[in-house]
């Protein structure tokens, strides 16, 4: 889909990938963008272009929320592009509900519900959207249990409703492998948290993030070399779970080896 004059959403702007997009995006002839994030203060507003808009759209009152402004500001909305979340870097000891329900509302909840919602006002005409699923939500991250619980999910939701879509909606997931952002050292509360191989820098991700949805992509893998040897660690799990092994030795004190 052609980004240019189109009416754009985009959560997790504040930081990141969906920083990085921002500033893509909002170089398109005649667009208009809500950037969306629960702090705003990083995001620059350009008149009659950028709109920030604080919202916690872990919840269905915040996703609301966004739609309604959006609607209000834009009429109509083109592309919504699901890029908010985050991880936990544990060992899961205690039972804790809440903890679990925490990251599956903003990693799983909230962009299916966003889906929902975009098909249910599009009246028929062409929308996009897109998601940030992960590498992880194919392979097995140890002290990521939950955080790869939700991006496999995500994507099992993505490819099977693929099945169902109607023929007006563009529906584009994308799987980066780890970025060069402050991301996973909120994961930990820690400074100089280790990073899953391989490592990517965020400004590539937005990148061919954005070129994916431009083109209509079904699936984008930023990283060449996790496009490549995927499906090689599928043909062969043994490859897989050594990957995981030595992803282990990495976060040792977090899981109290």
């Amino acid at each position: 889909m052609n980004f240019r004059g189109k009416h754009i959403i985009l959560t997790g702007a504040s930081s990141g990938i969906g920083r990085e997009m921002l500033d893509i995006l909002a170089s398109y002839n005649g667009v208009k963008i809500l950037a969306v994030a629960r702090h705003t203060d990083n995001i620059m507003g350009v008149e009659g272009v950028v709109y920030p808009f604080s919202a916690d759209v872990s919840s269905s009152k915040g996703v609301d929320r966004v739609f309604e402004y959006a609607q209000q500001i834009f009429g109509n909305i083109d592309i919504f592009i699901a890029n908010a979340g985050f991880a936990y870097l544990e060992r899961l000891q205690t039972s804790d509900w809440q903890h679990i329900e925490e990251i599956y509302s903003l990693n799983v909840f909230s962009p299916i519900y966003s889906l929902e919602k975009l098909v249910a006002i599009n009246n028929g005409r062409p929308v996009a959207f897109a998601c940030t699923i992960s590498g992880a939500g194919l392979v097995s991250l140890p002290a990521y249990s939950l955080y790869c619980s939700t991006k496999a999910a995500l994507h099992h939701f993505i490819q099977t409703y693929r099945y169902e879509k109607a023929n007006n909606l563009q529906l584009t997931a994308v799987y980066p492998v780890a970025t060069r952002t402050d991301f996973f050292d909120k994961a930990t509360g820690e400074e100089d948290t280790p990073l899953p191989f391989p490592v990517q820098d965020s400004k590539i991700v937005a990148r061919k993030y954005i070129k994916g949805i431009e083109k209509g992509k079904k699936n984008v893998y930023p990283s060449s070399l996790f496009r490549l040897s995927y499906p090689i660690g599928r043909a062969f799990p043994f490859c897989l779970k050594i990957y995981s092994l030595l992803e282990r030795k990495k976060v040792r004190k977090w899981l109290g080896l």
